[in-house]
């Protein structure tokens, strides 16, 4: 009977949630790739306020308050990205169809350089900014594929990183700026990759028979943050640097999604589906 208890107990223990997320947001509404911003003051996202408008939203992290980034923004905005120093801001804005423009502002001087997208179909993804502000990567995709690309803060000096068929996708600088993570199918299926910054050196980092996707490096560069659908539903998943010691971190049997770091380390927002209503959430790591 000693035993018995002593199993239940183990059972138990190992089926529950060491630590319980915290709720950002109750509206409900379709959500996704939040960022931080100037540290920890701030957190954007995308928010679906109807099936067909997407705006840019921003969070008050001491406060919760959340501002729309750009009131009279000219069509729907996405995917934003932040340098950490804080002097660049980039994101996508929809130009009609499936045409997709890319956006690079200065805060300082409120200066912006928009990419156009090339005819047909055609549009920019999932930018990321360098650690240093010196560069920036984001996706291209067209009618051949997607690839991921590199251009300077002013939107010259446009160099392909990858190459081959299929889609390459989800660029994240390491902390260092040593090291780009990304996603790519060259090999089948979504899996994780990284490269160095010029391209080279591209070594595949987890082997999985379903998807792995969006890849985040924590702050201090030693694991990397991801999505993987290898338990049947989308969850998120912490691996080391090099795509050792995978394990998962968010077990529910609805969507779990667009992971992001909070820049102490210890802790990820990420979008979460419960009961059909999808919301933001803080998730406090074990050590």
């Amino acid at each position: 009977m000693n035993c018995f208890k002593a199993l239940l107990l183990l059972l138990l223990c190992t089926s529950l949630p060491a630590v319980e997320p915290v709720k950002l947001t109750d509206d409900g509404r379709m959500k996704f790739t939040p960022v931080f911003v100037d540290g920890d003051t701030r957190l954007t996202f995308v928010d679906f306020e109807n099936p067909k408008v997407f705006r840019l939203k921003s969070m008050d992290w001491k406060t919760r308050e959340v501002k729309v980034v750009h009131e009279a923004a000219p069509a729907p905005e996405f995917d934003p990205a932040y340098s950490i120093d804080g002097n660049y801001f980039s994101f996508l804005r929809t130009t009609g169809g499936l045409q997709v423009s890319l956006v690079i502002r200065n805060r300082k001087s409120n200066e912006e350089v928009v990419i156009a997208p090339e005819p047909g179909f055609s549009g920019y993804r999932t930018p990321a900014i360098a650690p240093d502000s010196s560069q920036m990567l984001f996706s291209f995709a067209n009618n051949f594929g997607q690839d991921i690309f590199r251009i300077d803060m002013k939107g010259e000096g446009r160099t392909a990183l990858t190459g081959t068929k299929g889609i390459n996708i989800w660029p994240s600088y390491s902390p260092d700026g040593k090291k780009i993570v990304f996603t790519s199918t060259r090999d089948g299926n979504y899996e994780l990759y990284e490269m160095k910054p010029d391209g080279s050196e591209i070594k595949r980092l987890t082997d999985s028979p379903y998807q792995d996707i969006r890849g985040q490096y924590s702050p201090d560069g030693k694991q990397i943050a991801f999505v993987s659908h290898r338990d049947g539903n989308a969850e998120i998943y912490l691996c080391n640097a090099d795509g050792t010691s995978v394990r998962r971190v968010t077990n529910h049997e609805e969507r779990d999604d667009y992971p992001t770091w909070h820049p102490d380390g210890n802790h990820l927002v990420y979008v979460a589906e419960r009961d059909g209503s999808h919301d933001l959430y803080l998730l406090p790591l074990k050590d």
